[in-house]
């Protein structure tokens, strides 16, 4: 696979990641729904941290996506962030 269609493999696998979030954040909210028409609070829990769920999904994904593009932007900065974080959990977890 050469290095030009990789861009399009990771943006086909953002929108389908994406869609998938979006799908289970709307079965979360028809499961809270249906919840509170059978007055069932346990299927309304659940509706609920379902759609919760979706949307840290989707944050985490818009994140890994934003930090991706930076860094094939400007890879030497990459690089600097996570040497520093290396340090950080080397210091870290060096501490005894």
């Amino acid at each position: 696979m050469s290095d030009i269609s990789k861009p399009n493999d990771e943006a086909a696998k953002d929108y389908a990641d994406s869609a998938k979030n979006k799908a289970e954040g709307l079965v979360g909210a028809a499961q809270k729904k249906f919840g509170e028409a059978v007055d069932s609070p346990d299927q309304q829990v659940k509706g609920t941290a379902r759609q919760a769920t979706a949307k840290v999904s989707e944050a985490f994904n818009d994140a890994v996506s934003g930090a991706r593009e930076q860094v094939r932007e400007y890879p030497l900065a990459g690089l600097a962030a996570i040497g520093t974080i290396g340090l950080l959990l080397g210091f870290i977890l060096g501490r005894k």
